[in-house]
């Protein structure tokens, strides 16, 4: 009874087909699939998706529901940014005309894009190591507390956001800023600073009912750790906060990676129970057991 509902076939930087993922879903044992390629912004990215190209994501994807209509559910989604407004004025006027007006079925809620490099263009906190290293020092003057709390700042506000889209939405890779963060390299998850600054977010996220993701992404990169840290699932399990497992996954055959870890840690922090997405939205089921 597990969904995998961050997936990003070949239409912003990932690959393979639709058809690709939900194939790879179902030999998975999989209940469902959901699709969640990056959304268009409106202004130059690499990453996400071309307005052109959103318009084939939907075409694609609404045709594969209905090759396997009554067989194997299969959702439409879409990883969408929160574009602070004073670092993209229209952004969200943006978004909800050429995106949240397309008949989503839900979306991946995440931030990214934390203020602008030295350029003055929009930066995303996980482009590259030395990017990271650049902003903190060129941008930040060596105060990387400082880039860690406007991060976390502006999720805070992404989860307000999230909660008015009028679409099921889960948050996606909560502490991602400590992607860059290896042996404790920047800040220590342990400092009061760091802590009180996750707790105002669990806060608000409690205060929405909205679900997170425990994204298994982490587990694949060098930081070998999944988003939230472990310590932050048991803060969500005390809060009663839901959980969706979503492995973020570029290539088909990811669509499980990390699933079996995964199941372990929640069990581990006490958690029962993960969201299942249903035409009513998020639903509580039980927590498989990986054997």
């Amino acid at each position: 009874m597990l969904g995998s509902y961050h997936n990003h076939p070949g239409y912003c930087d990932g690959s393979g087909s639709v058809e690709d993922y939900i194939v790879a879903a179902r030999q998975a044992g999989l209940a469902a699939v959901g699709f969640s390629s990056h959304a268009p912004v409106p202004f130059p990215c690499d990453w996400t998706m071309t307005v052109e190209r959103f318009q084939q994501y939907l075409t694609d994807v609404r045709a594969a529901q209905e090759r396997w209509r009554g067989r194997f559910p299969i959702w439409l989604g879409v990883e969408l940014d929160y574009l602070d407004p004073l670092l993209v004025p229209g952004g969200m006027a943006f978004q909800r005309e050429v995106v949240l007006g397309t008949g989503l079925d839900y979306a991946v809620v995440s931030l990214h894009f934390v203020g602008r490099d030295g350029k003055g263009h929009p930066w995303a906190v996980d482009e590259s190591a030395e990017s990271f290293a650049r902003q903190v020092e060129e941008v930040y003057g060596g105060d990387v507390r400082r880039l860690v709390e406007d991060y976390y700042r502006l999720l805070r506000q992404l989860v307000h956001w999230a909660s008015t889209l009028g679409l099921p939405a889960v948050i996606g890779h909560l502490d991602k800023v400590k992607q860059w963060n290896l042996g404790g390299r920047y800040f220590s998850e342990s400092a009061a600073w760091y802590r009180q600054a996750v707790e105002r977010v669990l806060a608000a996220i409690r205060e929405t009912g909205l679900p997170i993701e425990l994204n298994t992404a982490g587990l694949r990169r060098a930081i070998a750790a999944p988003y939230p840290s472990e310590w932050v699932l048991h803060r969500c399990r005390e809060l009663a906060i839901p959980v969706t497992i979503g492995a973020d996954a570029h290539r088909p055959e990811d669509v499980t990676a990390g699933f079996a870890e995964a199941q372990e840690i929640l069990a581990a922090v006490g958690y029962r129970e993960v969201s299942l997405l249903s035409e009513a939205g998020w639903q509580p089921v039980p927590l498989p057991t990986h054997t």
